[in-house]
């Protein structure tokens, strides 16, 4: 593409883009008059024109930057055809490939009265840089959602159009006001073309269709009557019966090591330890005194221990039970105890608290 792509009949670039934008219709090629003071569009496409020129100098010369540059401008004063074409030509000699892609598409949408060869070129353009961005087609559940793609915006539902975006993690959402976002994460390879539906939680049009008016009463499922007003939290009740069989469980484990050392401490595991034990450690000998002390006085301490976890496993099975019993009655009452058993290490026993 030499400089700039051809209308149909081959103006010069830059007095046809000017004639193109400062008149109010041109047939094929007229350009919808923008907002603004009097005599503003036509100012506005004279310096898009003048720019335009330039950067059609600066291609044709291989300073691409230069051109970039001045297309870039014009296009932020005049979004037309053939400046699109051209910006898009050196966006991809400057490895600006997304760009690239939106702008010859836009050429392409757009373009009236060019030659088919020119849309040929245009469709090559198109397939350069798209070999080199992920492109998506995004289908929106709800109309007049903002769309964009990682935070920014790229148009209102329904776009009508591909997206283009860079290879790699993005994240595409769709936004209402006073909606949850519709949100997607996608990862994506270069040449990639991915449908992504985005899709709003119906919930404003489910409210909408209920008429107004009394109501019928819920009907609970049976999840929900175990946890509400129907019955106790057999979740609650099951936590609580395995909470006594653990407390009891570590409590017969402390009465057996409890029982063990005992044993060691015997007459059976050291002759004479009664005699040793009653005459204390100023017994002759001291060494063995001391050890069948240390053995009675562990079994001693681990006993205490095993009847207190005993008793904390009566206390959490009772409160368990009760629970249990009061919540089959009751009608539309919350829990009506609240048990949180914690095991703690042997020697400090188990931790109960109830509410009732």
């Amino acid at each position: 593409m030499a400089g700039v792509l051809r209308t149909s009949g081959r103006r010069a670039a830059g007095a046809a883009l000017g004639a193109f934008l400062c008149a109010a219709t041109v047939g094929a090629v007229a350009l919808a008059q923008s907002g603004g003071a009097p005599g503003a569009p036509c100012d506005d496409g004279a310096r898009a024109a003048s720019l335009y020129s330039e950067g059609v100098s600066a291609a044709r010369e291989g300073r691409w930057q230069e051109a970039y540059s001045a297309y870039l401008e014009a296009w932020k004063l005049k979004q037309h055809y053939q400046i699109a074409a051209n910006l898009a030509r050196a966006e991809l000699k400057l490895g600006k490939h997304r760009d690239a892609a939106e702008h010859i598409s836009f050429f392409l949408r757009e373009a009236e009265g060019v030659s088919e060869a020119d849309r040929a070129l245009a469709r090559q353009m198109l397939d350069e840089a798209r070999a080199h961005v992920a492109t998506l087609t995004l289908a929106v559940s709800r109309a007049g959602a903002t769309v964009l793609v990682d935070g920014a915006a790229v148009g209102t539902s329904p776009l009508g159009r591909e997206v283009y975006v860079e290879p790699g993690a993005r994240r595409i959402e769709a936004r209402i006001e006073g909606e949850r976002p519709a949100q997607a994460s996608l990862a994506l390879a270069p040449g990639a073309s991915q449908e992504v539906e985005l899709r709003f939680v119906e919930r404003a049009a489910a409210e909408a269709a209920i008429p107004p008016g009394p109501r019928a009463p819920l009907r609970r499922s049976p999840a929900a009557a175990d946890r509400g007003a129907s019955g106790p939290n057999m979740a609650l009740v099951a936590a609580g019966g395995a909470a006594t069989g653990l407390a009891a469980g570590t409590a017969v484990v402390l009465t057996v090591l409890a029982d063990r050392s005992a044993r060691s401490g015997s007459n059976a595991a050291v002759p004479g330890a009664d005699a040793c034990y009653a005459s204390g450690p100023g017994a002759p000998d001291h060494r063995r005194c001391l050890e069948v002390h240390e053995h009675r006085t562990e079994a001693a301490r681990l006993h205490n221990i095993s009847r207190g976890v005993f008793v904390a496993a009566g206390a959490l099975g009772a409160a368990t039970l009760g629970y249990a019993l009061y919540g089959a009655l009751r009608s539309d009452s919350g829990p009506a105890v609240t048990a949180v058993p914690v095991a703690l290490a042997p020697g400090a026993g188990v931790s109960l608290s109830a509410r009732w």
